[in-house]
């Protein structure tokens, strides 16, 4: 038990006498197997302590709590203040600290995270790469649901585990503010940092917009070498990070490390110009948008900092793909086209509508909502933006959780006015609205879950799929003439 805890501060309250052989760890009860560590973690809504009995009945050798209990049971039981903070030294620990034999790449900011981990997964090869993030996580051929952008320390350690067992390389992570917050991400040492931008969104957990600037900041205090970096100098707050810690800056608008040009639009992808250095390379990105060549950028100077070569990274761009859910199209050999976007802060759908725009021949018909349970001082903001860029903006809903969507949605018409926008509370309504009034050449964008396969309602997961609703609709209007 004490090389277990080495590091961390800690009290025995009990000690079994069957000694101190251990299985596994676990915070999930119901994952408990004979011999494990149950770990009580005390969570926002769930409090680990009131499933012991349970983790015990189903094998627990040893009880690590955060605050006194009664000691009903003849294990181990070890409190740890701060419990969760230190969950990830616990789990390297015990697993013998496998990330240290992975370079471990973490991407931050508000927008271009899960893009930006796909991209680079595809520059150093499927093959050697794990990747956590958003839509899903990746260990090899193993794909692991993903409830948290950024999971649990503990899942990350078993993660590292699995991927050195399996022979990976790196490890590339989107890094969220909420993790950096709350301390999931301590244990790890990283090789390379990158940030893509900082817009209005999480203030409903960090309040304002310096905590959550600070909380994105810690990421690149975290790094193996100061200036292993990748960071965005056109935004503002990139700007500082650039100042403090250097590395590569990457822009569309000024001089940079890494610097990018669109030179012509098509409706399968884009032509560019790369500066890398001294030098400039025209390609073909298979990606459309100004956001998306910041992705790219950023990927180049994080691929550049692990020693990859240029035209290696060049000669993987050219058959790079977005990921999924992010300006995915649903073609099924219509006349018009639909784009379904995660997009869901006011800087995403400002970017993508900018870059549909670009692309437009007939109308712009944006499908689109706001979360429930998240800030509400972005939903006028969202609201102005659909109705400024769009033709047409259908607002609905977009997980509501235990709010109101009738609320929600009031909340976004205070940002909108004039005649161009149409309420459609329920949102399947709102994407059978927008197939039904599309006409040759126009754009739909149903933006908000992109890769998400459900709704929230209340606190339940209801299936729901942008994607499904889309595709359906738009074959039974190609059948129905």
């Amino acid at each position: 038990m004490e090389n277990l805890l080495q590091g961390v501060e800690y009290r025995i309250l009990q000690k079994s006498s069957e000694g101190s052989e251990y299985t596994g760890i676990e915070y999930d009860s119901r994952k408990i197997k004979k011999g494990d560590i149950f770990i009580a973690l005390e969570g926002a809504i769930v409090d680990g302590h009131k499933y012991i009995k349970q983790a015990v009945e189903n094998g627990a050798k040893a009880v690590i709590v955060s605050k006194e209990v009664e000691l009903e049971f003849p294990i181990d039981y070890i409190l740890v203040k701060d419990l969760r903070k230190n969950l990830g030294i616990i789990a390297s620990n015990f697993y013998n600290y496998p990330q240290n034999r992975l370079k471990i790449i973490g991407i931050t900011g508000t927008n271009g995270k899960t893009t930006s981990t796909y991209l680079l997964e595809s520059i150093l090869g499927e093959d050697r790469v794990a990747r956590i993030g958003t839509v899903e996580y990746k260990i090899g051929d193993e794909i692991i649901e993903a409830p948290n952008t950024t999971p649990e320390s503990l899942d990350i350690v078993k993660m590292c585990k699995k991927a050195v067992d399996k022979g990976l390389e790196y490890l590339v992570m989107e890094v969220s503010s909420h993790a950096l917050s709350l301390g999931r991400v301590d244990m790890l040492k990283f090789d390379v940092a990158s940030f893509t931008n900082l817009t209005l969104d999480h203030l409903d957990y960090h309040k304002n917009m310096q905590n959550y600037f600070e909380a994105k900041r810690k990421l690149f205090t975290m790094t193996k070498c100061k200036d292993s970096t990748a960071i965005n100098i056109d935004d503002p707050y990139g700007e500082r990070l650039y100042e403090e810690f250097g590395g590569y800056s990457y822009s569309l608008n000024r001089e940079a490390d890494l610097m990018g040009e669109i030179l012509e639009f098509h409706s399968d992808g884009q032509l560019v110009r790369l500066k890398i250095g001294k030098e400039s390379y025209e390609i073909k990105l298979a990606i459309l948008g100004r956001y998306n060549l910041y992705n790219v950028l950023g990927v180049i100077g994080i691929a550049l900092k692990l020693g990859v070569d240029v035209k290696s990274i060049l000669k993987r761009l050219e058959s790079l793909k977005g990921a999924p859910g992010r300006f995915e199209l649903v073609n099924c050999g219509q006349d018009y086209i639909v784009v379904v976007d995660y997009a869901h802060t006011g800087d995403a759908l400002e970017n993508i509508l900018n870059s549909i725009n670009e692309l437009k021949k007939g109308r712009v018909i944006t499908v689109f909502g706001c979360g429930g349970d998240r800030d509400s001082t972005k939903r006028p903001i969202m609201g102005k933006i659909a109705q400024d860029l769009s033709d047409i903006a259908i607002l609905t809903s977009d997980n509501p959780r235990t709010e109101d969507p009738h609320k929600i949605i009031e909340d976004v018409l205070k940002g909108m006015d004039g005649n161009n926008y149409i309420v459609k509370e329920d949102r399947e309504c709102a994407i059978v609205e927008a197939i039904k009034i599309a006409q040759k050449n126009d754009i739909i964008l149903i933006a908000g879950k992109g890769h998400e396969t459900y709704q929230i309602l209340g606190r339940k997961k209801i299936h729901f799929d942008d994607r499904e609703i889309a595709r359906r609709e738009i074959v039974k209007k190609k059948i129905g003439g």
